[in-house]
């Protein structure tokens, strides 16, 4: 029979065996779908700007109260629509 490291080292072999079989299908998926020319596997750059919220200071003023007569005059013709010109 086998004694304990034996088995440990069967173990080991196993999960060594699958991690390289996983690390080698990502490879493949990746070279075949989404890889371009000079792209490397892992710890590619990022591409373009990262997208950034702007801070308040240098967001847009909103409408003062346009927005919400419009906002509210488009909900009430919707609602009329749907309960068919009965309000309750």
């Amino acid at each position: 029979m086998f004694n304990i490291w034996q088995v440990l080292a069967l173990i080991g072999g196993g999960v060594l065996l699958a991690v390289l079989c996983v690390v080698v299908g990502g490879w493949l998926v990746f070279k075949s779908k989404m890889a371009g020319p000079g792209t490397p596997f892992i710890g590619r750059p990022p591409k373009g700007e990262v997208f950034t919220i702007p801070s308040a200071e240098d967001a847009e003023d909103f409408p003062e109260e346009t927005a919400e007569k419009s906002v509210l005059a488009r909900t009430e013709a919707f609602l009329a629509r749907l309960s068919g010109g009965n309000k309750s």
